[in-house]
């Protein structure tokens, strides 16, 4: 019976250091094994956001397609090779073109290495091999994790500069990599001038942007706010537009 041979005590630095990237991540996931099903459910639900089971690829193809009906997708994609009605080749063709950059992890048995070329030829090069090695499952999927979560990372971040970024997710401003204390106020009025980076933003925008966030200023309050802002910031970053409001301009 093949299920996963757990050592917590052992593994638990590297537990931790992988739930830094998976904690808000999703994953779905098709093996049609029971045992190592039951087991593989167990541990990933404790290492992901969010996890969705499947016991064959055409019900994991179901779920990935529902998925992105609702506009979301999965972070990671792990699925075994040999299944009923639908393999793990016929499942990673589908979701590739669905979803061409989508990442998938293959469960792979030594026995099966004739079906290597046609997921080579997929873009898909990770492996995990059978029987499933706790700990190589964790190596496999920290790997994976980590490129996933820096480039989710890279896609937060709006460069200003060439040393001052602002991270989305954060809601942080970074100058030379220090953070830049900004007041509610101020997060407010960049994040609306962010969302149109490089256009103007109207004076009535950012009023009633900052009204909608539970912030009720004046016209001449959001004047002193930007200058107080203007003081954080590269200089020109903000510019004036006559008789409308601000922009922001990239300077990089």
């Amino acid at each position: 019976m093949e299920t996963l041979n757990i050592d917590i005590d052992r593994d638990k630095h590297k537990i931790l250091k992988l739930k830094n990237y998976t904690k808000d991540m999703s994953l779905l996931m098709a093996e049609d094994y029971v045992p190592l099903h039951l087991s593989l459910k167990k541990i990933l639900s404790s290492l992901f956001l969010s996890v969705d089971v499947a016991f064959d690829g055409k019900e994991a193809l179901a779920l990935y397609e529902n998925r992105v009906k609702n506009n979301e997708t999965y972070d990671l994609v792990l699925s075994d090779i040999v299944m009923p009605n639908m393999d793990g080749v016929g499942l990673s063709k589908a979701i590739k073109k669905i979803n061409p950059t989508q990442n998938v992890v293959i469960l792979s048995a030594h026995k099966e290495t004739n079906y290597l070329l046609e997921f080579l030829n997929l873009g898909i090069r990770r492996f995990i091999p059978k029987p499933v090695d706790f700990n190589s499952l964790l190596d496999e999927l920290s790997l994976v994790c980590l490129a996933i979560y820096k480039e989710s990372e890279l896609s937060n971040i709006i460069n200003l500069s060439e040393n001052v970024h602002f991270n989305i997710r954060e809601k942080t401003l970074y100058k030379d990599k220090n953070e830049i204390f900004l007041s509610p106020y101020e997060k407010l009025i960049l994040e609306i001038m962010l969302s149109k980076l490089n256009q103007s933003v109207s004076n009535d925008e950012i009023v009633n942007y900052l009204y909608l966030s539970s912030k009720d200023v004046s016209l001449d309050n959001v004047r002193k706010l930007v200058y107080k802002l203007r003081q954080k910031l590269p200089r020109e970053l903000i510019k004036n537009v006559h008789g409308l409001g601000y922009r922001i301009v990239q300077q990089i």
